[in-house]
């Protein structure tokens, strides 16, 4: 059985000039929403009386993908800069995929993300597109190519979905994982002497089925081979009347001596001398 994929966790930082934006680029990513592969955050979400920089800190610290909405306005706020400085070190560590999406023209070329490749491809800002639609569709292209090739999927329940249900412990360890959430720390390591899985044992009989099957197919016909080679090769040897017949030469050295047949005599008729006899 092949377990379900974990949808990638989606941080989208913007600010608050690009909120609309920011609600079409969430609009067009519904599609991959709806088929499981993203979960999408945004400091929209913030509930009233939160911590808002320790809520942005640990949902940047759970993200997988990490969405930078550049504009004017995202370079002069303070706020959305250090949330950039925070992804950049996950990216740099490996621990999450930063992509920046250009809204307007701007100077973005000497900022500490300049270095990534952005979105649209072409580096013609979304706004500035005849047909913003278009725009918007080749983005949303780019990021579902970005998630298939993502080797990174989440060991647990993070810090984005903590309703999900818990993961087969076999299935949790044999993904790679950058979720350094608790949950994910908490998961046991494989011990030694441990069943394995279900599938594991049944792939293990199917194995050893097709090797016994593979050895007879190949053995069956070399041994009928073999026995008609013997049955047609061994030579012909005399039965023990045959050798009898054959006369003490033929029947060997060691055969006994042929005793010739009685003779019939008629009553009352002399009997017949021997020439050698005088």
């Amino acid at each position: 059985m092949v377990p379900a994929v974990v949808p990638i966790d989606v941080f989208i930082s913007y600010a608050a000039a690009n909120e609309k934006q920011k609600d079409v680029l969430r609009k067009h990513l519904s599609a991959l929403k709806h088929e499981g592969k993203v979960r999408t955050w945004h400091t929209g979400r913030i509930g009233v009386g939160s911590d808002r920089d320790a809520e942005i800190k640990a949902r940047l610290g759970a993200a997988h993908l990490i969405l930078l909405l550049v504009s004017v306005d995202y370079l002069a706020a303070d706020a959305q800069w250090r949330e950039m400085e925070r992804a950049l070190e996950r990216h740099n560590a490996g621990r999450a995929r930063v992509i920046p999406i250009l809204l307007d023209a701007c100077d973005w070329e000497g900022t500490p993300f300049s270095a990534l490749t952005p979105l649209p491809s072409n580096r013609v800002p979304v706004m500035s597109w005849k047909r913003e639609s278009e725009a918007w569709t080749s983005v949303t292209r780019a990021i579902r190519a970005a998630i298939a090739d993502c080797t990174y999927r989440a060991a647990g329940p993070t810090l984005l979905d903590t309703s999900a249900p818990p993961r087969p412990e076999h299935t949790a360890r044999a993904e790679r994982t950058l979720d350094t959430s608790p949950a994910a720390a908490a998961l046991p390591a494989a011990r030694i002497g441990d069943a394995p899985p279900a599938p594991h044992r049944r792939r293990a009989r199917v194995s050893t089925a097709a090797r016994a099957l593979i050895a007879i197919l190949v053995l069956g016909p070399l041994a009928a081979v073999t026995l008609f080679i013997a049955r047609f090769t061994t030579t012909d040897q005399p039965t023990g009347a045959s050798a009898a017949d054959a006369g003490l030469g033929d029947a060997g050295p060691t055969a006994r001596p042929r005793t010739p047949p009685p003779r019939t005599v008629t009553v009352g008729e002399p009997e017949p001398r021997s020439p050698h006899r005088p």
